[in-house]
């Protein structure tokens, strides 16, 4: 019943390999894993309607990890299902140990029962609802103009990170058709490219885009993150794709690989 929730579900483990538990960027508590039950819960509901949406295409919540200032750039990180605008905070020092970035976590607009947050809804059939995900693309569009608008940063410059769930609103997010301004690099873990009616994906042109998965998903399977790498090249591009032998997760060898490329952007 509960199967095609199972997908979305978000953990963030702190997997810390021996072996790299002394490089300075990384410490034994890089990543947390207080939402590995958080997902498990939320995995026992039937279907996410029973959340809310916020139907005035209003400003998501946004948590700002790092202060806004005048200068910089700008990192936002999405949150996959049954999470928050807190999950993914813990990683912004390990892949930005410089401070390059003002990053941002935003909470997704449907609030679920007990807690956590979804970017859409899905039927009992477990079909995606069209317009809980677009409206989902028009709050992050809003919420990133709003952040860029107050905190004076060049949206052509800003960084948009996904994570399961979070992955499929970056993806949409950045290579909407209806987006003007792309960001400069899209980065997608553990996540998919969801096909919606009526939304139209644009890859003519692409940011730098960074795409990992783990071989041992049992949530999101590889071959959703095999799908983006070859949707991307069959359009023409050399997206940065690797995988690794973990499940639905962020390991440390994951984020050294992110936190390099990062540097990179």
């Amino acid at each position: 019943m509960a199967s095609f929730i199972l997908q979305d579900i978000v953990k963030v483990s702190s997997l810390i390999c021996p072996s790299k538990a002394s490089d300075p960027g990384l410490s034994v508590e890089a990543i947390t894993a207080n939402h590995l039950f958080r997902g498990v819960g939320s995995a026992m509901m039937p279907s996410t309607l029973g959340g809310s949406v916020d139907q005035n295409l209003g400003l998501l919540r946004v948590n700002p990890v790092d202060s806004l200032g005048t200068g910089g750039r700008l990192l936002v990180l999405l949150h996959g299902f049954g999470a928050d605008e807190n999950d993914l905070a813990p990683i912004v020092q390990h892949i930005d140990p410089d401070g390059r970035f003002a990053s941002v976590c935003f909470r997704a607009p449907i609030d679920l029962m007990p807690f956590g947050a979804a970017w859409y809804e899905r039927n009992s059939e477990g079909v995606i609802d069209a317009q809980t995900f677009k409206s989902s693309v028009i709050a992050i569009g809003a919420t990133i103009d709003d952040v860029c608008e107050r905190g004076g940063f060049d949206r052509a410059e800003m960084v948009l990170l996904g994570f399961s769930q979070g992955c499929a609103m970056a993806l949409a997010a950045g290579l909407s058709k209806e987006t003007a301004v792309r960001p400069a690099a899209l980065a997608c873990l553990s996540g998919m490219l969801q096909e919606i009616p009526d939304f139209e994906y644009d890859f003519a042109t692409l940011p730098a885009t960074f795409v990992q998965h783990g071989t041992q998903d049992p949530m999101v399977d590889v071959e959703r993150g095999r799908h983006i790498r070859d949707v991307l090249v069959a359009s023409g591009h050399s997206p940065d794709y690797s995988e690794y032998p973990m499940g639905h997760e962020i390991s440390a060898a994951s984020l050294f690989d992110l936190r390099d490329w990062l540097a990179a952007i």
